[in-house]
């Protein structure tokens, strides 16, 4: 199915050159009508996909607006969630993304891109590492440590390009080199992503279509797994502006190759042009179900990550904080500088707090 939406996204770059804005909808209808299938049979496969940190969202400005960002993908985290955006760069930017999960578990995202106008396009570098403390090795033997400590960790070194091909519509892509290690055994592979951006021209709406970690199977110790392929499709549009004011609505679909449909839905409301407020949610199920309410009578999912609304000890409905986002910016732009935080839940776990700080290079050097 995935491989289908991939065939009418390239169909889709040769349209736009030759047909008007009522041919390429009709590009997306057939998109969805080809993904509707898997959508109405979708059930949970949680675990069948390896190298899970590819999943983990590196920009804070898109976590505070519920990662809703393929269709507004215009600063340098378009490098991960839409490579086709990075054409709205108008001057070099570099952005850094560091989260401390619990149990010594750190996420590091650096990465940088150049627009180069003569040719229309923008190249991009990013690396991202997931990585532990040192553990204390343990046998049956010696379960009190042998005196010896590991670690593992994941790594993914990347280039990108975006190329213009009319003044509305670019295409870009992404080429990620994969590592999985865990003590003295590892893994190598690589994967690609392929992403479209569409401004409409219309009451400031843009669309965006990306499929994202697109490659052959990866084997750690003669066990094989797929990578952890997403197709999104996602609009976004300013709702509402004024000088130095504007209102950002931005939704998306996304379909993994592991796991049910998910929604996300975000808001982004700048002020002054300095500070920035964000909320978002994801969403893939009406009201959460236990493994208690679980029975092969009853069709209920208990696999549902993020729930519109979840039941209490008294069994009534309440709004549910899992895959809600919270996120506030501040942008210093003599400086070209960005610095901005976000709050995510993140079931049993809790909340995630998010840093990320993002630089114009030129705001100083040109």
């Amino acid at each position: 199915m995935l491989y289908s939406g991939f065939n009418s996204l390239i169909s889709g770059v040769q349209l736009i050159n030759r047909f008007n804005i009522v041919k390429f909808f009709s590009v997306i209808l057939i998109a969805f009508i080809m993904l509707a299938p898997s959508h109405v049979f979708a059930q949970a496969k949680v675990g069948t996909a390896g190298v899970q940190f590819l999943k983990v969202g590196v920009g804070t400005r898109a976590v505070g607006m519920g990662e809703a960002f393929t269709a507004v993908a215009n600063d340098a985290s378009a490098l991960y969630y839409n490579p086709g955006g990075l054409i709205q760069l108008k001057m070099p930017e570099a952005t850094f993304t560091l989260i401390d999960y619990p149990a010594g578990l750190k996420f590091v995202y650096v990465g940088g891109a150049v627009p180069v106008p003569m040719m229309s396009g923008v190249f991009g570098v990013h690396v991202t590492s997931l990585f532990t403390d040192d553990m204390i090795e343990t046998t049956p033997g010696m379960p009190y440590g042998t005196g010896r400590t590991f670690t593992a960790s994941d790594l993914a070194l990347g280039i990108s390009y975006c190329q213009r091909l009319t003044d509305k519509f670019s295409v870009g892509g992404n080429f990620k080199y994969l590592n999985e290690r865990l003590a003295d055994k590892s893994a190598a592979g690589w994967s690609a992503d392929v992403g479209t951006f569409y401004t409409t021209g219309w009451k400031r709406i843009n669309i965006g279509m990306v499929i994202q970690n697109f490659g052959p199977d990866m084997n750690f110790e003669n066990s094989p797994f797929p990578l952890p392929m997403n197709f999104k499709f996602g609009a976004s549009i300013i709702a509402w502006e004024q000088p130095g004011y504007e209102l950002l609505l931005a939704g998306e679909f996304i379909h993994p190759n592991d796991n049910v449909e998910v929604y996300n839905i975000g808001a982004e409301f700048t002020a002054a042009k300095m500070i920035s407020f964000r909320i978002g949610k994801k969403i893939n199920g009406f009201i959460r179900d236990t493994w208690d309410e679980y029975n092969e009578d009853s069709k209920k999912d208990p696999f549902v990550e993020y729930p519109l609304l979840e039941k209490d000890e008294d069994g009534n409905k309440k709004l549910s904080l899992d895959g809600l986002s919270f996120g506030l910016g501040l942008i210093i732009p003599q400086a070209g500088v960005t610095v901005d935080y976000s709050w995510s839940k993140i079931g049993t776990l809790g909340g995630a707090h998010r840093f990320s700080v993002g630089y114009k290079l030129n705001a100083l050097f040109f």
